[in-house]
């Protein structure tokens, strides 16, 4: 009867210890603190380039940091961020972008973006585009884009 009692002991001492360790990392097992919403794309040609755009939560009390971007409906996928350089607006690939803890990030228009290249099909007005986000922390969260005129 000890033995038991003290493997029963050990087992859910473990138990404990893990869920501790997922509430101070900023989450409750099987929750994803990050999420999206207002997700949208623009219209575009079969074989052209399309922006997505949205708004990126970080519920956790830990950063995390946007690692990469994939889409089944486009040859290559890529974060971009445009800005402001001379009095012209530029653009330029971003390979890594951080997710600050309880805190959003906007993808928008002059700003950060995901960049759709080489269409395999045309975005319609009323479509659905997934891209799926990858997250440094192993995290990944697909955001369904509706496709729209500007």
């Amino acid at each position: 009867m000890r033995i038991w009692q003290a493997i029963c002991g050990s087992c859910c001492s473990v138990l404990l210890l893990s869920a501790c360790d997922r509430v101070a990392a900023g989450a409750p097992a099987g929750a994803n603190p990050l999420s999206s919403h207002g997700a949208w794309a623009r219209t575009a040609d079969s074989g052209a380039t399309a922006a997505v755009y949205f708004v990126l939560t970080n519920a956790a009390d830990v950063a995390d940091t946007l690692k990469g971007v994939t889409s089944a409906v486009a040859g290559s996928t890529g974060m971009h961020m445009s800005m402001q350089h001379s009095g012209m607006m530029q653009m330029a690939p971003v390979t890594a972008l951080p997710v600050p803890a309880e805190d959003s990030v906007a993808f928008q228009p002059l700003g950060a973006h995901v960049m759709l290249t080489g269409l395999r099909r045309a975005l319609l007005e009323g479509d659905t585009v997934p891209v799926t986000l990858e997250f440094g922390s192993g995290r990944k969260i697909e955001v369904r884009a509706s496709v729209r005129r500007p």
